[in-house]
């Protein structure tokens, strides 16, 4: 191998290539690299951040909502429980409706047996009377 003057011109265009595409070429390729990685790094941050606030905010929905759903279930018990008290209410009254009807109806009963027996025993002596003339001819 031999080394002759060549190799200082072949280096000197290598340096002046390499000082004039150095800020023309190579500089904006890294810089574009770079701000690319910044994006994506960026990016992936902002991901997991807004992926954090997003589990929050569901854990939040989800203790509000079986919040809401206790609430409602007390509410419904309460709502239970009035409805139970008030048919209890409605039934104690409509039993002592049926209690006072049927002492109406007892005691009418007892006085229209009392009056057809005194009838009958009205009839039974008329009868009887009756039955003495024609058996033996004469009022009793």
């Amino acid at each position: 191998m031999e080394l002759n003057a060549t190799i200082f011109l072949q280096a000197a265009i290598f340096f002046v290539l390499l000082g004039w595409l150095t800020p023309t070429l190579f500089e904006p390729f890294l810089k574009l690299f770079e701000e690319r990685e910044r994006r994506i790094v960026g990016a992936a941050l902002e991901a997991k951040r807004l992926s954090g606030s997003a589990d929050e905010r569901a854990a939040l929905i989800e203790a509000k909502t079986r919040d809401a759903q206790a609430e409602a279930r007390k509410v419904l018990a309460e709502l239970r429980g009035k409805a139970a008290e008030h048919e209890a209410e409605i039934l104690a009254a409509a039993r002592a409706k049926a209690g006072d009807r049927l002492e109406e109806a007892r005691s009418e009963l007892f006085e229209a047996t009392d009056e057809a027996r005194r009838a009958l025993k009205e009839q039974a002596k008329a009868l009887s009377g009756d039955i003495a003339h024609k058996v033996l001819g004469r009022a009793a």
